[in-house]
This record gives structure tokens, C-alpha cells and sequence, in this order.
């Protein structure tokens, strides 16, 4: 039997493509440092704007998803353009203003995709859902960076990147934007069996602040907190340190980018799948293997940065800033493990945010507390990466930076490994509000544990929640 449009499968992959334009696109333009800009500090004011309201966003983006449905994207995403266009113009403080509008779009965005990613697969195939769609979101990062590397190979001694690059940008994201309106309602997605990934009638303000306020007193979620605040961290010092902090000109800066969004997908795919194989167990034992490598592979990564960081300070890139002919190229003796460093970081990061996503995805399989878990993941996320922005506006030394992002990671994995000791081999969970069923019931691996509780609702605005 082929795919079908309704398919749980099909929907991710758009929600991939979608991502594939807005967030891809922007992350080519920020893994080149600056955000392709000669100072890089506006573009950390502008991202220190985007992580406080991202932050706040994230937190209530789970109720406005829960209420009105995934063509929330449609907006979230435009203000990916309106951002990316800012930098056609010299104004820095419009920049940051447009950082902060799109924290606000990033955040319900961010929201709605975690709350399909989690909830549309089965239990068996939370990896592959995860791993299909970072693949297809950062072959966009991918091919934004090629189209960067393209356009400022031959820049020269030029520290800024062209303005028809931040164009192309602009119209790449401007058709991921219109691209959400293809997303189905979850009630209309269904599953191999015929049951919809949602049984949920419209959701309301109150039962939502509720609900959020009872994240805060659970304690997995508590626990995970470092674990959440490291997976985001890290991109400020590799962004901004690494590989825009002065050490590479322009066009090296582009060519890590490629290499850093292209490891993406490998470790996606790689690990998404791996999480998956039941060869290595049941989904404990799982949990506790994809914890380890996680952890194994993130220290490997943050020892060997250690050695190239002793290359370098903060005192020591203004000679090469103030003549470009003495930095870093592609073509300079030495420059093959500073590549490789930068590509195996974006791997690392795949496999980071991919542990995160089974780990909360093993908690659930409800559409709605999916959306509340991925907006607390991302809340936390974005609080932190506001602080880490910070600690490099203030021009703290890159090798403490280094340091603490390490500390954050290390810290936030081994504390993972309780709420590994609390995963399922199948999830059973308590919920409400749905259709055609009164009061509470329990979901058994996603699914109904009373059928013949369950009755078909006539009411067309309860059978296509968030159809509007």
C-alpha cells in the first residue's frame, strides 16, 4: 500500500520541507558567523533578542497549537523573512527588533512541529520520524550554505556577505512560509489502521495555563532542564567563536558551514534509526545506549576543540581581522582538522537534539502534551541560548566559553540517565478532552484502551480541530 497524502509520514516530511526553508535557511546564514556580518555583535544582540522571545513564545505556543492548529506555521514562518531582510539595511537596532518578532514566530513554530514529531509516529518509528525530518530541515541549512559558499568564494578580502545572498534567502523562506498551508488538521491525518494521530476536540486558555503550570511540577521535565539548556548553548561559541569568531576569512567561514549542516544530516539519519533498531533491546536499554553515545561522542568533540582553540584568543584574531590576507583559508596548511572538528560539531548536534526529542517522545504519544513537552524543551532552550548570546556580547574568553558549554553538556546528559531508569517499553498515559468521550481514558501505545468507549462525533468543527 502506497503513501497517502493523510499519511502520519507524508506530514512530518512537509513539516520537514517547511523547516527545510525557514529555520534551514536562517541557520546557513548564522553558522557563517555574524550572521555573514563583519561584527558579529549585531547579529548577537539580534539573536539574544530572538531567545527572550523565543523563550516566552515556546511556553505559550503549545496553547495556541492545542487551540488553533498547525496553520499557526503560516504567519510564524514569515517572520523568518522579515528578519533575514533586515540585514539589506545598516540599521542594527531594526535587526534586533525584527530578532525579536521572529523569536515570536520561532517559538509557536518550534512548538507545532515538535508537537506533530513526537505524536504522529508509532512507538516504533519515533526515530525515523525524528531522523526524516532533521535530515530534510538541515538539507536546507545544507543547501543555504552551498549557496553562501557559491556566492563568497571569490570574495576576496571581503568580511561581510553580498546583500543578493540575504535575497535569495528571503525568497526561499517566503515559500516555506506559504508551504504550511498544505498541512492537514491532526484529526484528518490518519494512521495505517484508520484511527487519526488526534481524538482531541478544540482545546481552551484555561485548561492550556493549567496544564503548562503542571510541567513545572514534573519532575522528569525538572530534571532534564540542563539537558535542554545545553542543546542550544553550544552554537553560540561554534557560531561565533569557532568559526566567525576572526580565525577563518570569509569564504573558509562559508565552506565550514556546508561541512557543519551537511554532518547534520549524516548524524540525523544515523542515529535517528539507531534509536529505532530493536536489535539493541527494549526502549529502556535503548535509552540508556543513546544516552551513552550521546555523551561519548559530545566529550570526544569538546576535547578535541580544546586543542584548537589554544590557536587562538580573542587578543590575537584583531591582527588578522585588520588584514584578511593572514587568516585562515581553505587552501592554508593545518586547515583539514580544523574542518572536520567543525563538521563532526554539527553531527554532534543532530545527535544531541535527536536523543532529546526520543527521550520526550518515549513520555507521550498525546498530540497535545507533545506540544506542551517540546514548548517547555524549547522554553528552557532558548532562556539559556539568550544567556549564552551574552556571554559572548561581553567578550568572554573563547576557551572559557568553551569550557562552560562543555560543563552544560556534560552536566545535562548525566543527569538523563534518571528519567532513562523511567522509560516504557509502551507508553500508557491518562487524557482528556477528547471527542466522543466523556470524562478521562487512557492511551495505550497512542492508541484507545476502550474502543467501544469511543464514539463517532457529528459535530464537523469537532471531527477537523484546527481547520479554520
Amino acid at each position: 500500500m502506497g503513501l497517502r497524502y493523510s499519511d502520519p509520514y507524508i506530514q512530518v516530511i512537509l513539516v520537514g520541507f517547511i523547516c527545510f526553508c525557514c529555520p534551514g535557511m536562517f541557520n546557513a546564514v548564522n553558522g557563517m558567523g555574524g550572521a555573514g556580518q563583519a561584527d558579529p555583535k549585531t547579529a548577537d544582540d539580534a539573536n539574544t533578542a530572538l531567545s527572550v522571545t523565543f523563550t516566552l513564545c515556546s511556553l505559550i505556543g503549545a496553547p495556541v497549537y492545542n487551540i488553533f492548529g498547525a496553520r499557526v506555521i503560516i504567519p510564524a514562518a514569515l517572520t523568518y523573512v522579515l528578519y533575514i531582510g533586515s540585514y539589506l539595511t545598516p540599521n542594527s537596532g531594526f535587526t534586533i527588533a525584527t530578532g525579536a518578532l521572529l523569536g515570536i514566530g520561532a517559538g509557536f513554530l518550534w512548538t507545532a512541529q515538535a508537537g506533530i514529531m513526537m505524536s504522529y509516529p508509532t512507538e516504533a518509528e519515533k526515530g525515523k520520524f525524528f531522523a526524516t525530518f532533521w535530515m530534510i530541515f538541515n538539507l536546507g541549512a545544507t543547501m543555504g550554505a552551498a549557496i553562501s559558499l557559491g556566492r563568497e568564494w571569490s570574495s576576496g578580502a571581503a568580511q561581510a556577505v553580498s546583500q543578493s545572498t540575504y535575497i535569495a534567502f528571503m525568497v526561499i523562506m517566503a515559500v516555506g512560509a506559504f508551504l504550511a498551508i498544505a498541512l492537514l488538521p491532526p484529526g484528518k491525518v490518519i494512521r495505517a489502521d484508520g484511527t487519526p494521530v488526534s481524538l482531541h476536540r478544540f482545546s481552551n486558555w484555561k485548561r492550556e495555563a493549567i496544564e503548562i503550570l503542571l510541567l513545572f511540577k514534573d519532575w522528569r521535565m525538572l530534571i532534564l532542564i540542563p539537558l535542554f539548556a545545553g542543546s542550544n548553548w553550544f552554537y553560540t561559541y561554534q557560531f561565533s567563536a569557532y568559526n566567525g569568531g576572526g580565525y577563518f576569512n570569509l569564504r573558509t567561514r562559508a565552506f565550514n558551514n556546508l561541512f557543519y549542516w551537511m554532518f547534520q544530516i549524516f548524524g540525523a539519519g544515523l542515529f535517528g534509526f539507531f534509536l529505532d533498531w530493536k536489535v539493541l533491546g527494549e526502549r529502556k536499554r535503548r535509552a540508556f545506549i543513546g544516552n551513552t553515545v550521546t555523551l561519548v561522542f559530545m566529550a570526544a568533540l569538546w576535547i578535541g576543540c580544546i586543542f584548537v582553540q589554544q590557536k587562538y584568543t580573542r587578543e590575537s584574531v584583531v591582527a588578522l581581522k585588520a588584514d584578511p590576507t593572514l587568516q585562515m583559508d581553505v587552501l592554508s596548511p593545518g586547515y583539514a582538522g580544523l574542518v572536520i572538528e567543525y563538521a563532526l560539531f554539527g553531527a554532534g548536534d543532530a545527535i544531541y537534539q535527536g536523543f532529546i526529542y526520543w527521550l520526550l517522545g518515549t513520555m507521550t504519544n498525546d498530540t497535545e502534551r507533545a506540544a506542551r513537552y517540546g514548548g517547555f524543551y524549547k522554553t528552557i532552550q532558548n532562556a539559556a541560548n539568550a544567556i549564552a548570546g551574552q556571554v559572548d556580547a561581553i567578550r568572554t574568553p573563547y576557551m572559557t566559553e568553551l569550557a562552560i558549554a562543555f560543563a552544560i553538556n556534560g552536566a545535562g546528559l548525566l543527569l538523563a540517565y534518571v528519567v532513562c531508569f523511567t522509560v516504557p517499553d509502551v507508553t500508557e498515559e491518562v487524557v482528556d478532552n477528547l471527542q466522543g468521550v466523556e470524562g478521562e481514558t487512557k492511551l495505550v501505545g497512542g492508541a484507545l484502551e476502550n474502543e467501544a468507549a469511543y464514539t463517532q462525533p457529528t459535530d464537523r468543527e469537532d471531527v477537523e480541530k484546527g481547520d479554520f
